[in-house]
């Protein structure tokens, strides 16, 4: 087994299938964090159980992206194996809020 060079290393990664990898990820995370906010909006969930829900919901999906579309090998399709964990956590919060807060407030408009 040879060593290789970083520089080496890093031109094994095509570009366009990385972008791909980081669109589909991105996906995956914005149709999940839009489920589950309806989910949470439709339980009545409220203040910080809403998002422990989503703290949960984001860290279950990170496993079952990390388990099934990587095979527990993240490195192998993209440049930081951290990616499948960190890659928009964020964004997808901001799609988790807007559906928790639309479905909590047309369920529960006569609480």
């Amino acid at each position: 087994m040879s060593s290789q060079s970083p520089q080496n290393q890093a031109s094994l990664y095509v570009p366009e299938n990385i972008v791909h990898n980081v669109k589909t990820i991105t996906f995956i995370r914005s149709s999940m964090s839009a489920i589950t906010g309806s989910a949470a909006g439709i339980l009545g969930l409220t203040g910080y159980s809403g998002f422990i829900f989503y703290t949960l919901t984001a860290t279950l999906t990170s496993f079952l992206i990390w388990s099934i579309k990587t095979n527990a090998n993240p490195g192998i399709y993209f440049r930081n194996g951290s990616d499948v964990w960190t890659e928009g956590v964020f964004g997808g919060l901001f799609s988790y809020v807007l559906f928790w807060t639309l479905l909590y407030g047309i369920v529960h408009v006569y609480d």
